[in-house]
């Protein structure tokens, strides 16, 4: 009996210290949140650490709840051994191409022993676009249609090879818009437009790292298959809307048209000349890209390009831009610039920034990237080719016949031959990298580490006796070498906002190009394509940023090609055209052509090139300039 009530007693005085223990209290509860704005690639991890106050011993149960409306499926448990202070954490993984911006909370709910809930614990995500992402789109299915396939993957909607240099194999590519039409409402920002969808998942332009477009256009709208987008419905990278796009380049007639609408450099194509814009508003007089694109741009872009001139969009353009980036390593608006900048073209590059120009993607970028720009937002910063990019052909006699020309296996000289570097002061920062092309032979040399540059330019003269100097230093001169052509990578900034409207003008960069010429029975046969060519990228003091020599070895052989005569070949361009009675003659060229660097070739052919402009310039929506290339063998 005694036995008895001694563990009854035990027992009793367990349960009250249980339930003394079971009735503590939370008296607090908080969460922080790491990142408070992640930005970044995604899906993100967002981490979420918290604390937990009991007034005594006892045991919390808890879950966490979300901004979306998830809440724990299990319940989590405290065991607290005295009051105090425990620590809580969790993470939630999100983002990705269907998510790319989220404003969102967690916050701690305690279940018991009384119901708490903490602070909600926000955060904002933000999404980079997947890296060496790309999209096109074009907007006519005449041969616009083609370019916007070749651009990404090098050949037209029948599936020939005609770019062999495009978007790189590795990158993630799409078409878009191939049987659409109306399509004007994927360009548009619907904060600035109701029905825009940019951040359409399948069709907005606006959904990855790299969008192109080809088709036709003028300053203040381009066609969109049925309909025409213009530039005042467009917010381009609005993260908050769903954006991500970090480079917009766009083909098509003057819709970054800047300057006056005038003609210089050897181009007939109206506002050819940036370099004499005066500050005036937009006008048909005087086009100020500032004003027709800065309002587009978010500060998340990196860069958009476009043409102040027509544009021919054609096939040679995309793959001397991809072979500018691919093969010869020029930086990522250059590639743009210097692909495009023939025939007389203009094209041209705007982005934001602060007030130096040297700290934007402009500059920086050396390479493609997803990353946002991060270089301010006050000032537009605009990047331009300007110099000698067409030169007129004069009326010659041409041959009846020409020789055909074979490759022949070439071995590198021994200056570069097992070299991986080569020291010499021409080179930006003195030492550059070598590389050779299997499969022709070209060279590249790439600066190893450029030196600081000057923002003043040196004399045109100056730039093409220091190019003439490295060529021959680099053994690369010989009875081929033809007359140089200069690029100038010209700039200008003015103020985002304010009345001061003062440009700065400056420049980066020139281009110095050495076309091929082979004689031929007597008469001078020009190399044209994407090889033949020796061309140079100098920094400002005349320093070579990077060369290279495309300059196969070829030999003549005794079976001579009967050729077309120039009214033949000109005729069956024309015949091309879906319009002819609405185009003149612009320019032309004929030669033998020499593909890229990295393209396997047998034999140059000759081939005729005419470029054709409307009659009416102001009809270039309508009737587009057109470049045809003719096989000259008959």
């Amino acid at each position: 009996m005694r036995r008895s009530q001694i563990v009854a007693a035990i027992f009793v005085l367990f349960c009250v210290v249980w339930a003394q223990s079971a009735m503590c209290m939370v008296t607090a509860t908080s969460l922080k949140v790491s990142p408070v704005v992640y930005r970044g690639d995604c899906p993100g991890v967002i981490k979420f650490n918290g604390t937990i106050t009991s007034d005594r011993a006892g045991i919390v149960r808890y879950i966490f709840t979300r901004s979306d409306g998830a809440t724990d499926t299990i319940v989590k448990t405290l065991r607290f051994l005295r009051p105090g202070t425990m620590k809580v954490q969790t993470t939630w993984t999100l983002g990705g191409s269907t998510l790319c911006y989220y404003e969102g909370w967690e916050s701690i709910k305690v279940l018991s022993p009384n119901p708490v809930a903490s602070n909600k614990a926000k955060f904002e995500l933000k999404c980079n676009p997947p890296l060496n992402s790309a999209i096109s789109a074009h907007g006519n299915t005449d041969w616009h249609i083609d370019t916007a396939n070749e651009f990404l993957f090098g050949t037209d909607m029948g599936g020939t090879v005609t770019a062999p240099n495009h978007a790189p194999a590795g990158w993630t590519k799409s078409h878009m818009h191939s049987g659409a039409t109306n399509t004007a409402k994927y360009y548009y920002d619907k904060t600035r437009v109701a029905t825009g969808e940019d951040n359409n998942a399948a069709s907005g332009i606006d959904r990855a790292m790299l969008f192109f477009y080809a088709g036709h256009g003028c300053p203040t709208f381009w066609n969109t298959l049925g309909d025409n987008a213009s530039q005042s419905s467009m917010l381009i990278a609005n993260i908050n809307n769903g954006g991500m796009l970090r480079y917009y380049w766009q083909c098509s007639c003057a819709v970054f048209a800047h300057g006056p609408n005038s003609t210089c450099g050897g181009s007939t194509m109206h506002y050819s000349c940036p370099q004499d814009f005066d500050g005036s508003a937009d006008s048909a007089a005087m086009r100020n890209v500032f004003e027709r694109w800065g309002p587009v741009l978010t500060s998340d872009l990196r860069m958009a390009c476009g043409m102040s001139t027509s544009a021919y969009c054609h096939e040679s353009n995309v793959d001397s831009v991809w072979s500018n980036y691919n093969n010869l390593h020029m930086e990522v608006a250059e590639s743009f610039i210097e692909g495009f900048s023939d025939w007389g073209v203009v094209p041209l590059c705007i982005t934001k920034g602060g007030a130096d120009i040297t700290k934007t993607p402009l500059y920086t970028d050396a390479t493609f990237t997803n990353q946002p720009n991060t270089s301010g937002s006050s000032y537009y910063h605009i990047m331009y080719a300007s110099g000698t990019q067409s030169q007129r052909r004069p009326l010659t006699l041409l041959p009846v016949t020409l020789p055909r020309l074979r490759v022949v296996p070439i071995a590198p000289s021994a200056r570069f031959k097992s070299q991986s570097s080569i020291t010499d002061e021409s080179f930006s920062g003195g030492k550059a990298v070598v590389n050779i092309e299997a499969a022709s032979g070209g060279i590249l040399l790439k600066a190893q580490q450029p030196e600081p540059d000057d923002i003043r330019a040196i004399p045109e003269k100056e730039y093409l006796s220091r190019a003439d100097a490295f060529v021959k230093k680099m053994g690369w001169h010989n009875e081929e070498v033809g007359k140089p052509t200069i690029t100038r990578l010209a700039t200008a900034s003015i103020p985002a906002e304010g009345s001061n409207k003062q440009i700065v003008r400056g420049q980066k960069a020139v281009v110095v190009t050495y076309q091929r010429r082979i004689n031929v029975h007597g008469t001078t046969v020009e190399v044209l394509g994407a090889g033949g060519k020796i061309k140079l990228a100098m920094n400002n003091k005349g320093r070579v940023l990077n060369a290279s020599q495309v300059w196969r070895k070829v030999e003549q052989t005794s079976d001579d090609i009967k050729l077309k005569t120039l009214e033949q070949a000109k005729a069956e361009a024309a015949r091309k055209l879906s319009s002819p009675d609405a185009y003149v003659l612009d320019q032309w060229r004929w030669g033998y052509k020499e593909p890229a660097g990295n393209v396997a070739a047998t034999e140059l052919k000759p081939v005729f090139q005419f470029a054709f402009i409307p009659k009416d310039q102001a009809k270039s929506v309508e009737f587009p300039p057109r470049i045809v290339e003719i096989p000259a063998e008959k």
